[in-house]
């Protein structure tokens, strides 16, 4: 590992702990009149759960990078079977979202006072539970994996169009 990546490493965890000390203070300053795991959730929406946010993908990026280029160094390809099937996996938390909103659509989204049916059920289900997939990071790490896995196939694609074309020269 490179002392850069060490360094960021490094880094998010004072990011991660940072926002789980912030959690507790605020559990303190409360005097734990609610659960503890209540004060984590709580603080999602504060810029500290945006410095978490920012930590965890720091940490998954270094260590996929640390992954690919031992691989790389081993001689297999950028992209294997397993990281094709993780990245239709990545799918699965939008079709699921989706498949939520045909059945609030069909059997009503309750919402504060209301219950929604038909159009009003799909799209208030579509944008609430779009928003919680967002505040619980479920998103952001699909797109960011979809977004990484794209871009290392098409490295992978070139790198092995220009090593067919160095043979045939």
């Amino acid at each position: 590992m490179k002392k850069a990546e060490k360094i960021t490493l490094y880094i998010s965890a004072a990011g991660i702990m940072t926002y789980i000390i912030r959690s507790m203070v605020n559990a303190f300053m409360d005097g734990f009149r609610s659960p503890l795991p209540d004060y984590f959730g709580l603080a999602y929406i504060t810029p500290f759960g945006v410095i978490l946010l920012l930590s965890i993908f720091c940490q998954i990026a270094v260590l996929m990078i640390n992954v690919f280029r031992k691989r790389k160094l081993k001689g297999k390809k950028e992209v294997s079977g397993l990281y094709r099937i993780s990245f239709y996996c990545s799918f699965i938390p939008f079709l699921l979202l989706l498949g939520y909103c045909i059945y609030c659509s069909e059997y009503g989204f309750r919402f504060l006072w209301g219950v929604y049916y038909g159009w009003s059920g799909f799209s208030g289900a579509f944008v609430i539970m779009g928003l919680i997939f967002c505040i619980i990071p479920v998103f952001p790490f699909c797109i960011f994996w979809q977004v990484f896995y794209i871009t290392k196939w098409i490295i992978g694609r070139k790198k092995a169009k220009a090593a067919a074309s160095a043979e045939l020269s």
